[in-house]
């Protein structure tokens, strides 16, 4: 656990996920094909430094860009396009809209090659529509960006896997998320409490991703990305505090951190007054989580056992409103949410039992090994990289 939490310690990125990717939904009607592919602002911003031109804002430039790179074929015949749409997307995002008319012929190629030029290594997801339903999916890369959706079937057991690969695929490449679980069982200390961190953390981000997805609840998703990295600070910290007795200073200083942090971003308008206000509210309630994480004796006792369970359902909410954004904005979402639901939170907890079954097989084999300093070092680097991330996306 601790050779794995080091390396990630050394692994230096503000943004939550390091796969460059892109998603699509392609709805087909008869003769007619209409693609809306979804992009991070951040993935667009990679074709200036292709040499794109600097003058053109993104949105406009990656509507460009699909236009030139996208392409229907009808019997190995090219489809009219009529051009591509620039659509009102979230935050952080761009939403293009393409159409084509293939005329008396029916699509049976789609050949998407965006971005693949500047990102030999980008990674686009596209879902295909028909009458109401989904008919099939494909992983679009520079070295397979043909599609046939000729013999395309809405297969709901393949659906349903999709949703899973994409949850497995998302833990994966979600630094943030796997700092905080390497923190976890940091501070957890056994396979028992390990189980009940993880278990508190899966109802946490269960009942948030569900609850936003179905629009009960919403959430910035710059502050959910930012105090996604406070989290994975606060359980660095608590590993320091373990121990010791007089941690007042501690608490004050994450809720100062926190306060100065929203006061910084308010005064450079990078948030509002009312996202202002949730960073003082995370801030006290940072402070009061360090203080009770420290006042409860032993740390295997029944009362510390219960507070590690009640505090990772709580961190649990705040990462699970970040699955929400990540499985909202992407537009993998279709007419029906509950395989969507089921499946990504399945391949969540697969995701999430893998790293935890690793790092342990990891302590177990070199615990004889490793040097006594090697865990507060790994803490020390997961708190300042969890401080970077909060600052960094505070102020993006």
């Amino acid at each position: 656990m601790l050779l794995a939490t080091a390396v990630l310690g050394a692994w230096q990125s503000a943004s939550a996920h390091t796969r460059s990717e892109s998603y699509s939904h392609w709805r087909l009607s008869d003769s007619t094909i209409t693609g809306t592919i979804t992009i991070p602002l951040r993935e667009v911003m990679l074709l200036y430094q292709g040499g794109a031109d600097a003058s053109l804002p993104p949105r406009e430039l990656f509507r460009q860009h699909v236009e030139a790179e996208t392409q229907v074929l009808a019997a190995d015949s090219s489809c009219g396009s009529t051009g591509a749409t620039a659509l009102q997307s979230a935050s952080g995002f761009v939403r293009i809209e393409i159409d084509f008319d293939c005329g008396t012929s029916a699509p049976d190629t789609v050949i998407y090659r965006a971005l693949f030029s500047v990102a030999p290594g980008h990674v686009h997801y596209a879902r295909l529509y028909a009458d109401g339903r989904e008919r099939g999916e494909a992983l679009l890369t520079d070295t397979s960006d043909r599609w046939d959706i000729a013999e395309l079937s809405a297969d709901r057991s393949e659906t349903l896997t999709a949703y899973v690969s994409v949850g497995v695929e998302h833990i994966a490449g979600g630094v943030d998320h796997i700092a905080f679980l390497m923190g976890l069982l940091l501070i957890a200390g056994s396979i028992g409490r390990s189980v009940i961190a993880v278990t508190g953390f899966t109802l946490g981000h269960s009942a948030s991703l569900a609850a936003a997805v179905l629009g009960y609840v919403s959430a910035e998703g710059q502050l959910v990305e930012a105090f996604i990295g406070f989290t994975v600070a606060l359980v660095a910290l608590e590993y320091f505090l373990l121990h010791r007795r007089q941690v007042m200073g501690f608490a004050l200083t994450a809720l100062l951190v926190a306060w100065a942090t929203g006061a910084i971003a308010l005064v450079m308008g990078y948030v509002d007054a009312r996202s202002a206000a949730a960073y003082a509210g995370f801030g006290v309630f940072a402070a009061f989580y360090l203080l009770a994480a420290n006042d409860h004796g032993h740390p295997d006792s029944r009362r510390a056992t219960q507070l590690l369970f009640i505090a990772t359902t709580c961190f649990g909410l705040v990462h699970g409103f970040g699955f929400a954004g990540f499985l909202m904005d992407t537009g993998l979402l279709g007419t029906s949410l509950f395989l969507p639901l089921l499946g990504f939170n399945l391949g969540v907890e697969i995701g999430q039992l893998m790293l935890v079954a690793v790092a342990m097989v990891l302590a177990a084999a070199l615990r004889d090994r490793l040097p006594r300093f090697l865990p507060s070092a790994v803490a020390a680097g997961l708190c300042g990289l969890g401080l970077f991330w909060f600052v960094g996306r505070s102020l993006a």
